[in-house]
């Protein structure tokens, strides 16, 4: 039997540190120039999301496009975890 598939609802007044966390230690990685380029997705509070790339991301989408394939994959091993 298949699950349903429901949205979470999101605290749409609560910062979230964690992100803010993960995007310091992103930024502190790149000003040692460890990381090079990114491909990433965004979820704003009212459900919305946008994606881009930058760097060496943004200048070979054909490398950005694997990333992001391999980053769907490990977050599609997780939802079936779940299930």
């Amino acid at each position: 039997m298949r699950r349903r598939f429901e949205l979470v609802k999101l605290d749409q007044a609560r910062v979230s540190h964690d992100t803010i966390e993960c995007l310091r230690t992103l930024l502190r990685q790149a000003e040692r120039g460890e990381i090079i380029g990114i491909s990433y997705a965004a979820m704003r509070r009212n459900k919305r999301f946008f994606y881009s790339s930058c760097g060496e991301a943004h200048a070979n989408p054909v490398f950005a496009a694997s990333m992001i394939g391999a980053a769907w994959y490990g977050l599609m091993q997780e939802v079936h975890k779940e299930g």
